[in-house]
Formats: C-alpha cells, structure tokens, sequence
C-alpha cells in the first residue's frame, strides 16, 4: 500500500464512504481486461476513437461532477471498482451512492483514475488534469 492508499483510505473513512479493496489477482484481471478492450493513445484512454464518449468538463466544476455521477448512477448495476495508473497500487470497490463524494476525493491524486464494473459495459475516468469523460464500451 503506497502512501497515497493510506491518505485516500483515511479520506474515505473520514467522509463515511464505505469501501472494499481489490485482490490483487482481481486487480491484475481488471487491469487486463481493460488494456484489451479500450484504445489507448500514449497514457490516456483514447476517448476521440470512442464513439459515443461524453467529456463532462473539468473536476473544477461541481456541476461537471455531478453530471458524471448522475450518468454512472444511471447505469451502475452494483459496486464501482477505482483503478488508478499511477500514484495508488490499491483499486477500490466503492457503492455507487457515494460517486460524487469519491469523485471529488479520486480527483486529488496525481492520477489517472479510472471507474468501472466488472462487466466493463462502461468506464468513466477522472484524469490527472482534471478532465472528466464517459463512454459506453458495450
């Protein structure tokens, strides 16, 4: 666990978000399933050669952030799985009624984190220069 895990479990835990870490062999299998099934352009998902993409706007915005919780909310059929690129080596289940709340607290990593379920019909991310996108994968 690096000390960005320990700051966001203690700012989750401050906030009352519950949350559930990932195995690390779940983990890896997510992270795979991903790199297979979304393009990729140097270290960003590639949301231009996604087709029905949606960009939200910055992390700046409350009404950005919103706007992106409402549609996973929308779609979300169970716990969202937190996977970040860089500064966490932890990936994080998290319910879907606490989206906004996490939304704002993820944003703060020096990260690109990116929201899913298992089932990777979506994915969300919170990019590290604070921009907000959406697309469905299915």
């Amino acid at each position: 666990m690096s000390y960005f895990d320990e700051e966001l479990s203690e700012d989750l835990n401050n906030n009352d978000i519950p949350f559930n870490i990932l195995s690390e062999s779940e983990q890896i299998s997510i992270t795979r399933r991903i790199n297979k099934i979304v393009p990729f352009s140097v270290n960003k998902v590639a949301w231009s050669r996604l087709s029905n993409s949606i960009d939200f706007g910055q992390t700046s915005s409350d009404s950005a952030i919103l706007q992106l919780a409402e549609e996973i909310k929308m779609i979300a059929d169970g716990d969202l799985i937190f996977i970040g690129d860089s500064a966490c080596d932890e990936a994080y289940f998290i319910p879907p009624e606490y989206i906004k709340k996490a939304i704002k607290i993820f944003s703060e990593l020096p990260q690109h984190t990116y929201i899913v379920q298992d089932s990777l019909a979506w994915i969300a991310c919170v990019s590290f220069e604070g921009d907000l996108n959406f697309a469905n994968l299915s």
